[in-house]
């Protein structure tokens, strides 16, 4: 099924004044074959500032997307939609009767660069859309799980999603292609 492997984390608990101070750490779930033959999936936790989020290296190919239902083009802000069926998804959606929708987040205009960060979202959707036409293609794909994600167990952890909905990576209008901690621009 799954192994988990944890990285060491440091919790201090003063049980007298309730303060819980958590060193930042980071869980890695390493799977096989998780849905029937799904790729290898690796979530990393990472901590936000206002909880964890869970990003996961997602390899698309063109089984696993639903191009009939899926955007052919980006919207405005550089959005986009794919459909994604849920047998070939690597984490369990149980609520979910349909596909897996993974957005791509909107990029204001007015952001820095925003140009630029629309046209990288446009041409990671050319390449996506190109998987159709070669079945043996593989496109990694850094997706973030939250808000709809839920801990079912922390020793493994074991995640599943409460709704239907996916996004790919974002951070200040930008397509992120990593898992680990982006840094804030100051």
């Amino acid at each position: 099924m799954a192994a988990i492997h944890q990285r060491p984390h440091v919790r201090l608990i003063d049980k007298r004044w309730g303060l819980v101070v958590a060193i930042p750490f980071l869980w890695l779930l390493s799977s096989s074959e998780i849905h029937g033959g799904a790729p290898d999936a690796q979530i990393v936790v990472n901590e936000g500032r206002y909880g964890p989020f869970y990003h996961l290296r997602l390899e698309l190919r063109a089984d696993v997307i639903d191009f009939k239902q899926s955007d052919r083009a980006a919207r405005s802000g550089g959005q986009f939609e794919l459909r994604l069926r849920q047998e070939k998804f690597p984490v369990p959606a149980p609520n979910c009767r349909g596909s897996i929708i993974l957005r791509m987040p909107w990029t204001s205009p007015e952001s820095v660069e925003a140009k630029k960060k629309i046209a990288a979202k446009e041409e990671l959707l050319k390449r996506i859309l190109a998987l159709e036409n070669n079945p043996n293609e593989v496109l990694p794909v850094v997706i973030e799980l939250n808000p709809y994600v839920k801990v079912v167990g922390r020793r493994p952890l074991k995640v599943q999603l409460t709704q239907c909905n996916v996004f790919f990576r974002d951070a200040y209008g930008a397509y992120v292609d990593v898992t680990r901690s982006v840094k804030v621009p100051r």
